[in-house]
């Protein structure tokens, strides 16, 4: 039990490390990344705006993919 705990405790650390130290770090010192971030600032994209279902394109798009889904779904079922 003492060992799952401390190997739960390294992987919790090891993730800390890699999003709040590694990965910024890496970001700061790539070329391709910082001119991927200079482009947001540009043009003022939301690049995480499509993982959130608070925007209404992305909620139709949602929408009509699990329609689409669906009658997929419904349709496979009719042929067996």
């Amino acid at each position: 039990m003492r060992i799952r705990a401390l190997q739960l405790g390294a992987w919790i650390l090891g993730l800390w490390f890699f999003f709040a130290v590694l990965t910024p770090r890496i970001e700061a010192l790539s070329p391709s990344w910082q001119a991927y971030n200079a482009t947001q600032e540009k043009y003022d994209l939301d690049s995480g705006a499509l993982y959130y279902t608070n925007v209404p394109v992305t909620q139709e798009a949602e929408m009509h993919v699990r329609e689409a889904v669906r009658k997929g779904m419904k349709d496979w079922r009719a042929r067996y």
